[in-house]
Parts: structure tokens; sequence; C-alpha cells
């Protein structure tokens, strides 16, 4: 049996050296050497703290971070029932005959109620607070479960060596197990992350495709007027479009461009033989299309 090596106080700690709240530092391997029992303990002590700090950080980087987003997660959602409950109550409020001053009533309320408490779910879904804190949660306890593992992996491995200095051959494998963990904790990162950009894009995407379709339904239309005796009006005759005056118009025909989609009231107004007179249709108005509507001033029939 060959004799220990008397290493100097200094150096007298055992190649597994547990650590708490290691902070992950670089590993500057140009630094490492590996020619005499001494330095390769040493060595590999900086490897294995560096492996361990590495994955101690990544739990500590999750731990802290999922707090924000369960946060965030829990006041959305919380905020969202609240809203849903006020929005279906609304109607039954107005039922029981609560009704405020003026033109607004409770069950209008209730429109705006279930429109925040869609907002809330919008934005917890397009930023991810609810799905980053169940991957945050599930990468963690990943990572502590396979760091557990890699603790007692090791500690097996430097028991078998005794008061043996290990060989070349078990330096190789001790230096691959150090490395094979550190690769699975960055994978395990990275598919977190690309879970990440996955959902992000996916959230992106669906936003952009219901931005459009709003666009799209919400694009104006126009509508063409005719009024059948319009040239017989003293001064013209004036339209009005949901009780506003848009123009005074000389002849039989005009249109009103940009009308958001919609139904709105189209009125005429104009005098005939010093009587006004007025004519008015409800238009049904498409998103980029046009309507045709034909009016006639209500003239008297003249009295035998």
């Amino acid at each position: 049996m060959p004799k220990p090596i008397d290493l100097p106080a200094e150096q007298r700690e055992p190649i597994l050296k547990p650590t708490e709240d290691i902070p992950a530092a670089s590993l500057e391997v140009q630094n490492l050497r590996w020619s005499t029992p001494e330095e390769t303990q040493s060595s590999i002590r900086a490897l294995y703290q560096y492996t361990e700090a590495h994955a101690s950080d990544s739990i500590g980087w999750y731990a802290r971070n999922k707090r924000q987003k369960a946060f965030m997660s829990r006041s959305l959602r919380f905020w969202a029932i609240i809203l849903t409950t006020l929005g279906g109550l609304a109607p039954l409020i107005e039922a029981l005959g609560w009704k405020l001053t003026g033109r607004n009533t409770v069950g209008q309320f209730g429109y705006l109620f279930l429109g925040l408490a869609a907002a809330c779910i919008g934005l917890d879904r397009f930023f991810g607070f609810s799905s980053g804190w169940m991957r945050y949660i599930a990468t963690m306890m990943s990572l502590e479960r396979a760091l557990s593992e890699f603790r007692l992996d090791w500690a097996m491995m430097v028991a078998k060596f005794g008061d043996k200095e290990p060989t070349p051959d078990q330096v190789q494998l001790m230096i691959q197990r150090l490395k094979d963990f550190l690769v699975s904790v960055d994978a395990q990162i990275a598919d977190e992350t690309q879970a990440w950009v996955s959902e992000f894009r996916t959230n992106l995407a669906e936003i952009e495709k219901s931005a459009k379709a709003q666009a799209e339904a919400a694009r104006p239309g126009v509508i063409d007027i005719t009024v059948t005796n319009g040239m017989e009006t003293d001064d013209g005759f004036m339209v009005v479009l949901d009780g506003m005056e848009v123009k005074r118009v000389r002849g039989t025909k005009y249109q009103i461009g940009y009308v958001a989609p919609g139904t709105h009231k189209v009125a005429v107004i104009g005098t005939i033989k010093g009587e006004q007179l007025e004519a008015y249709e409800l238009a049904n108005v498409m998103a980029g299309a046009s309507v045709n509507i034909t009016l006639a001033l209500p003239v008297k029939e003249a009295q035998p």
C-alpha cells in the first residue's frame, strides 16, 4: 500500500467539500495543474466547487425570480375573478332596480368589468406570468434533485479511493462526471429558455393575428345617399349622420366616407316651397363596404 502523502495544513481538505451559497465564478482552466498529487487534488477540488456553485447559483436564480412571477400571476388572476364576478352581478343588480343617475346604468358597467377581466387574463398570458411561474418551479425542483444526486454520486466515487490517490484514469472519470453534470444543468436551463421563447412567439403571433382581425373589423365604410327629390329643395338639403350635421348638398346624391362599422341613422333635412321636411333611414355599415340609401323628402300633396 502506498504511503499517504503528508499535505500541508492548508491543503488537507477533502475532494468532496459541500458548499452553501457559493457565488458562481468563472473557471480559469489554464491555472489548473496536474503534475503532482497535490496539484491534482487541488484542481479537482476547484472543478467540483465550480460545478456545484454553478448549479447552486442557477437554483438560486429560479428561486428569486419565481417570486415576481408568482406575485403578478396571483394578482392578475385575483382581479380577473373579482371583475368577472362584478360583471356577472351587474345585470342582476340592475334587474333589482338599482340604477345610476344619468344615461348609464349598472348593467352597462358589467361590460366594462368583463372587459377589464379579459384584459387581466390577456396580460397574464402574453407576459407569461402564470406559465413562467410553473416553469420556474419545475426547473428549480429538477435542478435541486439533480444536484442532490450529483453530490451523492460524488461522495460514493470519492469513498472508493480511501487513503489512495486516484489514478489518472480515475481522475479522468471524475472530470467526466463533473462535465456531465454541468452539461445536464445547462441543458435544463436551455430547455426552460426555449419553452419561454416558443410561448412568447406563439403569444405574439396570436396578438398580431387578433390585432389584424380587429383592424379589419374596424375598417370604415361609406354610405351613398340618393335623395330622389333633392333638386326640388329651395336651397339644397342637409345631410345628418347620427344627429350630427355633415354637409349641405345641392343635388340628389352625396357620399359619406369613413363611417365606422355598425348601425347609423342617416337623415336629410330640406325645405320645399318654404316647408321644412325630413326623411331618415337606418344604415347598417359593414367593415370596408358601402351602403346605398335612397330617401325622399315627404312632400305633402296639395289640397284640391
